[in-house]
């Protein structure tokens, strides 16, 4: 097999087999470890840099956004920041719910659900500046459908990583939202906290400077 082969299955062809048979593509995923870190880590570059061009590239009819406030570093952490995040909260649930998925494939798996957005933001740009006001719309849906796509990719991850039911994997994922929040309130309570003593460090800093030299 070529290397543009290889990269049509490994990066194309699996990632879509996942989206359309989930089941059997998140057995081999994680049973015969058809799931790649190089792939999961080109979709969340590609889900960072899809961000930046709907930002910087969409058309006037369809944009949001204000272009004086774009920061490339805020788009990364907002895509990479989550996915870390609720990795570590869904694997710290259900390890204690016997779940059989490890930290690495959820966040891979995490990683393989921006497949279905990625390109569908990249084309959803393209066509924005061409369509007019009455197709907006078809764009809006693409985008729906987009992300019901992410969603359904990630419950159903959950549930063949996790060897889960149904009604298991709805509870370990409300969990999990729980547990996210939690993370996230320690974190901000510790960057506060890093904030305060740095302040208290250079006001003494500058206090002695001053004082002594």
């Amino acid at each position: 097999m070529t290397k543009g082969q290889q990269f049509l299955e490994d990066y194309i062809k699996f990632p879509l087999y996942i989206m359309t048979h989930p089941i059997q593509g998140y057995r081999q995923f994680k049973e015969e470890k058809k799931g790649k870190t190089s792939v999961g880590l080109f979709y969340l570059a590609m889900m960072i840099l899809a961000s930046i061009f709907e930002y910087k590239y969409t058309g006037p009819v369809v944009a949001m956004y204000d272009q004086t406030k774009f920061s490339s570093i805020s788009i990364i952490v907002y895509t990479i920041v989550p996915v870390g995040v609720l990795s570590v909260a869904n694997w710290s649930i259900t390890t204690l719910l016997d779940g059989k998925g490890k930290m690495k494939e959820i966040f891979l798996m995490g990683c393989y659900s921006f497949f279905p957005v990625v390109y569908t933001t990249f084309l959803c740009v393209i066509l924005s500046n061409v369509v007019t006001e009455n197709e907006v719309g078809f764009l809006n849906l693409l985008y729906i459908v987009a992300t019901f796509l992410q969603g359904y990719l990630i419950f159903m991850g959950l549930v063949v990583l996790h060897e889960y039911g149904i009604g298991k994997t709805l509870l370990t994922f409300l969990f999990t939202i729980v547990a996210t929040m939690v993370i996230m309130f320690i974190a901000l309570l510790i960057f506060d906290l890093s904030q305060q003593i740095y302040g208290f460090l250079y006001s003494l800093y500058y206090e002695i400077s001053m004082r002594f030299f």
